[in-house]
């Protein structure tokens, strides 16, 4: 029973992108060639369903957690401005070199996690795979480069 074009099918209506959709059906069979084989599997089209569902599910919440991430960095480095005076400019460069300073003051490890990620777009998975870590030790460099930038952001505000 070839259940992969179904399983692709139903993925790519959800996520509404193709090249997605085989990256996480492919997540689905990865999750299931780890499954524990001395497990009876009663309906293996309901159980392959549901490990698909979950894969789906699990990309909604980390794409919601890195746009709820993102705002924070929005908020942290950029201030609404309709025009930029001189005073503007000269603010924006001391800033700058205040953020410059706050990432150099990183550890190298943690530094070079956040700026593929926020600078790059290289994805938690990947970068995962480039220093053999998991998605959750990524996610930690990149929150403690967000909490770092956030203390700088708030000396800032107060001097």
């Amino acid at each position: 029973m070839n259940l992969r074009p179904q399983r692709l099918a139903r993925a790519q209506s959800r996520l509404g992108s193709r090249a997605l959709a085989e990256e996480l059906v492919q997540d689905t069979w990865l999750k299931l060639e780890s499954a524990p084989g001395d497990t009876t599997i009663h309906n293996p089209a309901g159980f392959i369903q549901q490990i698909s569902n979950n894969v789906i599910c699990d990309h909604f919440r980390k794409e919601r957690r890195r746009a709820e991430i993102d705002a924070e960095v929005q908020d942290l480095l950029w201030e609404p401005s309709d025009a930029l005076s001189a005073e503007r400019r000269l603010i924006g460069r001391d800033q700058l070199r205040q953020v410059q300073a706050a990432l150099d003051a990183l550890p190298e490890k943690t530094r070079r996690i956040f700026l593929l990620n926020r600078l790059q777009n290289v994805p938690h998975r990947r970068i995962a795979e480039m220093f053999d870590m998991s998605d959750q030790a990524v996610h930690y460099h990149i929150r403690r480069a967000l909490e770092h930038l956030a203390q700088m952001r708030d000396q800032i505000d107060h001097d």
